[in-house]
């Protein structure tokens, strides 16, 4: 047929509908979902759209410089170890700072309180070591003992008597409470009052502790039941290193037996001097009785001291006047700590293996302090 030649030509004559042309398409069919909700909508739009998560704008996030913190503490470390060059190879090495061997430094307590019985007397490592200011207990056993009221360990508590296992067990926090108040507590060793350790016991020791403390004498001595020092003579230092045993047993008479066996060793400088640093070693046995009370007249919440036993090493031989008197080499010629020259055989007052003899002598030598 020929060719008219007005006629327009067929623009989609030559279009191929294939893949390409499908992708490329600016504009893509809504879904029949879509339409209908469109629809709808356009006469009804929906009222709540408060479930409809707001359309929050996302932050670029910032780029934290964490490396410039972590150079300022690393600088800041190394200045503090090069003002403290010596201290740090000092803790290094473990060697005591000053000292001109190789001997470890008096390390703080690092041993338990007793499980058992010692058997025999503790070593001394490093006894040539000296004490010091910083190092108090370097060259003696008590370097490596509990500090203060971790030394006194407590059995587990049993029935004894018309005692039960739980009562048994507060009866135990009481005597605690006692040694620590009267042989430990820092207040009391540095010379006040110990009023914690007397309100502690029954009235009527209370009343000869109260009148010892006032007027100590040889008949009347608080030394055996509380430590301290006389602040215008000594003055503690560092802890009190504490070793020994509490047992348990019955009184024979319903009532409970609390046994304590321990040394308190303590260490001071003379008053106005850290020149010199000497220890005292204090062992006490102390015996405290809890009474059947359907039979004696008892105060609930206070001990009864039955039984006392003692020795001190460390001190000078003068009378006594109720305080703890380091012999200070330097106060020895016209101090009161001068006085008649220890005699007898010398025991060693860190041996807890041995028993207390019931008599002791009035100023016994010591093989170390």
């Amino acid at each position: 047929m020929p060719k008219i030649d007005d006629q327009q030509d067929d623009p989609f004559e030559k279009l191929v509908l294939d893949e390409d042309f499908v992708r490329a398409a600016e504009h893509k069919e809504s879904s029949a979902r879509a339409r209908m909700l469109s629809a709808r909508w356009k006469k009804n739009p929906p009222q709540d759209t408060s479930w409809r998560a707001p359309v929050v704008p996302l932050k670029p996030r910032r780029r934290r410089r964490w490396q410039l913190p972590l150079f300022v503490l690393l600088a800041a470390a190394l200045v503090l170890v090069s003002m403290n060059a010596k201290k740090v190879h000092d803790w290094a090495f473990s060697k005591a700072p000053g000292s001109a061997g190789t001997a470890p430094a008096a390390a703080p307590s690092i041993a338990p309180a007793l499980s058992a019985s010692p058997t025999a007397a503790p070593p001394t490592p490093f006894a040539d070591q000296s004490p010091d200011m910083q190092h108090p207990f370097a060259g003696s056993p008590a370097d490596k003992w509990p500090s203060g009221a971790a030394g006194i360990a407590l059995p587990a508590a049993k029935p004894i008597g018309i005692y039960s296992a739980h009562t048994v067990g507060k009866d135990e926090q009481l005597v605690k409470e006692f040694l620590v108040a009267a042989l430990i507590d820092p207040h009391t060793v540095g010379g006040g009052y110990p009023q914690s350790a007397v309100d502690l016991l029954d009235p009527y020791q209370r009343n000869w502790l109260t009148k010892a403390l006032a007027h100590p004498d040889k008949s009347d001595d608080p030394q055996g039941w509380i430590s301290r020092f006389d602040p215008s003579y000594a003055v503690p230092v560092g802890d009190v290193r504490v070793q020994g045993e509490t047992t348990l047993a019955s009184d024979g008479d319903g009532g409970l037996l609390v046994k304590t066996d321990y040394d308190y060793v303590y260490a001071a400088h003379p008053a106005g001097s850290t020149d010199e640093v000497e220890r005292v070693i204090a062992r006490r046995t102390l015996t405290f009785r809890f009474y059947d009370s359907a039979r004696y007249e008892v105060t609930p919440g206070t001990v009864t001291i039955s039984d006392s036993n003692g020795t001190t090493a460390g001190e000078g031989c003068e009378p006594t006047d109720g305080f703890l008197t380091p012999q200070f080499q330097s106060a020895l010629p016209s101090s009161t700590a001068s006085g008649p020259a220890p005699s007898g055989p010398a025991t060693d007052p860190y041996d807890l293996s041995k028993p207390l003899p019931t008599k002791q002598p009035d100023c016994g030598r010591s093989s170390r302090t």
